[in-house]
């Protein structure tokens, strides 16, 4: 699973729009949009400031936002 699958999971496990996640987190729908698409220019990373950001905000690890599941 990448960083969009993840990302993925979490705004529709959490049931809010991308827009909504997006002001949530204080960033642009716009990178959200980008962060979570199909579009072979999609980072595969972001900053550990904004997955702690989402983490505390809709409750998953910081961890395995960045990382996913090392076991796998």
């Amino acid at each position: 699973m990448v960083l969009a699958d993840r990302l993925n999971r979490i705004i529709e496990e959490q049931n809010v729009t991308k827009k909504e996640f997006a002001e949530r987190l204080g960033i642009t729908e716009q990178y959200v949009y980008l962060l979570t698409g199909n579009a072979k220019n999609r980072p595969d990373k972001i900053a550990p400031a904004l997955a702690k950001l989402i983490a505390l905000e809709f409750g998953y690890s910081a961890e395995w936002i960045l990382y996913g599941d090392k076991d796998k």
